[in-house]
């Protein structure tokens, strides 16, 4: 390596963002403006900057330094109070400090790749910056995700310029046809745009880049008809959970994405049969609630943090099955988890809705678990010939761990997101597809993946 080159580009970088962060902190105290601004200044020039990595620094060891660096300033900044232009906001943000380890991430899984690397930094760099203005000037249509405010305008923004942004350097510089390169950052466009809805506190500036850098990779060594049938899957998906769930007084718009994008995920990483589960449970949710409505003064929404933790452990064991390839000996133990999160979820609203039904616990908590297995598994049973015993295998250790949760659990009066979701709640199902995993390998249950 050329260590010349190495500093000198190295030296190169850090001046350009130095010089965006003294304009912005100069602009902060001398101009008033508001305090937004001269942070996303911040974030769009040094983003712009940061374009020069790979074309300028050869090490990731370099980029880290120069990331820890960063970061201990702005940590520091936010200490001392004296960075005014990234820490005047009136919101808890953590943003500023994520920045330099999404720049990092991003080099160090792109490395090799520098048409990644631009594309999701200048995501990261542009759509946010283009979303904010958008929103803040011309937002009406308002939606809330957990306890802040953004706006659909703004969204539509980050969309078309995520899109541009992730299109423009897949056709300069990955040498991939443009049917490909149009299709794909179509569909990663879209994803990154859920997760920067659904982000809080700033995590969007570590969750858009890394997600360009897994998606983008993903689907763009794909054929066209492949690429453009996960557009098309992704478009039903969201036409379909709008419908099944448009009038659902429960779920926030931010739980929806999230819910939509979960549900994408069992689609894309795994098939139809493992995103059967998913909606067949919607439905079940929400029929309860239109079987058994909230009184207006006891409607609680579900938002991004309660339903990111109901998804979690069958979204760990899907992610387990694709990283490994093992879609036969992880579909049991899938099918475990989603029908204790089914059953946990249906008796957390029933025991909202009547909660003076304290003493019929036990056996409203067991009915809830039982209807969450059949619920999970009888669609599968009925459509792919479920086999008895891995059947058995995984309706017993779910209805175990649903009941475990439901009774283990309390709702938090006076929280905005309740009923809450503990640990226990989300270690339960993993214990669910754990024994259905270990029922497996030691014979007891032959291992079964769905087929057509």
């Amino acid at each position: 390596m050329n260590w010349t080159r190495e500093l000198l580009g190295a030296g190169a970088l850090a001046g350009i963002f130095a010089a965006v962060l003294g304009v912005a902190e100069l602009w902060a105290r001398r101009g008033r403006p508001n305090p937004e601004w001269p942070r996303k200044l911040v974030h769009l020039g040094g983003g712009l900057g940061c374009l020069g990595f790979p074309f300028l620094v050869s090490s990731p060891w370099t980029v880290l330094v120069m990331a820890m660096g960063l970061a201990a300033l702005f940590a520091a900044g936010r200490r001392s109070n004296r960075l005014r232009a990234l820490h005047s906001v009136e919101r808890r943000t953590a943003g500023s400090e994520f920045y330099p380890l999404a720049i990092f991430l991003t080099y160090l899984l792109t490395y090799g790749r520098p048409w990644i690397f631009v594309a999701a930094v200048l995501t990261l760099a542009v759509a946010d910056a283009g979303a904010a203005l958008v929103g803040s000037r011309w937002g009406r249509v308002r939606y809330q995700v957990e306890d802040e405010e953004k706006s659909l305008e703004g969204s539509l923004a980050f969309l078309l310029i995520a899109f541009l942004a992730l299109l423009a350097p897949a056709l300069l510089l990955a040498g991939l046809s443009w049917k490909v390169c149009v299709l794909s950052a179509l569909l990663v466009a879209a994803l990154v745009t859920g997760f920067e809805a659904i982000s809080l506190h700033g995590a969007d500036n570590l969750f858009v880049p890394v997600a360009v850098c897994v998606t983008f990779s993903k689907i763009s060594s794909k054929p066209v008809a492949e690429i453009a049938y996960q557009n098309v899957s992704l478009a039903g998906i969201a036409a379909g959970l709008a419908l099944l769930a448009w009038r659902t007084r429960v779920l926030n718009f931010g739980a929806r994405i999230v819910f939509l994008l979960y549900a994408y995920g069992a689609w894309s990483l795994g098939s139809w049969q493992w995103a059967l589960p998913v909606f067949v449970g919607l439905a079940a949710y929400l029929l309860l609630e239109a079987v058994s409505p909230l009184p207006p003064e006891r409607v609680r929404l579900v938002r991004v943090k309660t339903m990111s933790a109901v998804l979690l452990p069958p979204f760990l064991v899907l992610v387990l099955a694709n990283s490994r390839d093992e879609y036969a000996r992880f579909f049991g133990p899938y099918l475990a988890a989603s029908a204790a999160v089914l059953g946990m979820a249906l008796w957390a609203y029933l025991r909202h809705r009547h909660p003076r039904a304290a003493g019929r616990r036990l056996a409203g908590a067991a009915g809830m678990a039982i209807l969450g297995v059949a619920a999970v598994l009888g669609p599968l049973w009925w459509t792919q010939g479920l086999p008895p015993l891995t059947l058995a295998a995984a309706a017993g250790p779910g209805i175990l761990a649903a009941l475990g949760g439901a009774l283990g659990g309390e709702i938090r009066r006076g929280r905005p997101d309740a009923p809450a979701w503990g640990a226990e709640k989300m270690l339960l199902p993993l214990a669910a597809a754990g024994a259905v995993l270990w029922m497996q390998e030691a014979g007891m249950v032959k291992l079964w993946a769905p087929t057509g």
